[in-house]
């Protein structure tokens, strides 16, 4: 018997909401990339080294992969950091991720929210936030460059696109859009693989997927992110005035919150093309 597949393995649950949109696992994941690579399955089972018949039953879920063939996976469909630490995090079991009232009993303290206070004085918006773009604790400048935040259960995600819903959000404020858009579904693609059993997650991508445009990226891409460079600013509209300005992002972990990341926002003058 291969020491890669296991007889009495269950068949694999899609994490699929009503329109068949999915979480992929490793199989499917290692499906999507080789496609993209434009790679016949016999083609990539040669490159990997294994049997195509092999390499089908990891694309359909019915075996294992071993060390080796992920490494190999790794290097020959030429993934980049991003996609290799989703892929190694689609071969481990998933994490849960404690449901946001916990996160924020945990992250909640005096301290911090003096924190917040003070950075908010000195007019910079800063937060908590959990992998899926909740909002554990924010000051009120980073909620202003939000208005209506509230309304999406504290969601940045939901509040970007909106999904069952046709009043604009972020559509006025983000200068590119679509960039935009296309940032945040990569880095939902990194957490939703990682909590890919959290009830939550599974609610959150449900509703996410009530957005064609969350849908058609979530199909089309295979883009990962984690983090953001500082030197790579989002570029928007003050709400309340209009004024065009950039916004350079810190992202850090909160030290004594293993779930929860600081988010720091320093407004510049306007670095972007003109929309």
């Amino acid at each position: 018997m291969n020491p890669t597949t296991n007889p009495a393995r269950r068949p694999r649950r899609r994490r699929q909401d009503r329109t068949g949109h999915e979480i992929p696992d490793l199989g499917c994941w290692a499906r999507r990339i080789r496609e993209s690579r434009n790679l016949s399955r016999p083609r990539a089972a040669e490159h990997l080294h294994i049997s195509k018949e092999l390499l089908k039953m990891i694309e359909r879920g019915d075996a294992g992969c071993s060390a080796t063939v992920l490494n190999n996976l790794v290097a020959t469909y030429g993934l980049d950091r991003a996609q290799e630490r989703y892929t190694r995090d689609l071969a481990r079991p998933p994490v849960p991720l404690p449901p946001l009232e916990e996160l924020r009993a945990r992250t909640v303290t005096p301290d911090r929210q003096a924190k917040l206070a003070r950075l908010h004085d000195r007019e910079i918006a800063a937060a908590y936030i959990d992998p899926l773009w909740n909002l554990i604790l924010a000051n009120s400048c980073f909620r202003a460059a939000l208005p209506g935040v509230e309304q999406f259960g504290d969601n940045i995600c939901l509040w970007f696109f909106h999904p069952g819903s046709t009043a604009p959000t972020a559509e006025h404020l983000v200068i590119d859009h679509h960039s935009a858009a296309a940032y945040l579904v990569a880095t939902l693609r990194g957490a939703l693989g990682r909590h890919r059993e959290t009830p939550h997650a599974l609610t959150l991508f449900q509703d996410l997927c009530g957005s064609a445009l969350f849908s058609q990226m979530w199909d089309t891409s295979i883009a990962l992110a984690y983090g953001r460079r500082p030197d790579d600013p989002v570029h928007l509209r003050d709400p309340t005035t209009g004024e065009l300005y950039s916004l350079r992002i810190h992202l850090g972990d909160a030290p004594g919150s293993p779930d929860a990341r600081f988010c720091l926002c320093c407004r510049q003058p306007y670095t972007g093309s003109v929309p």
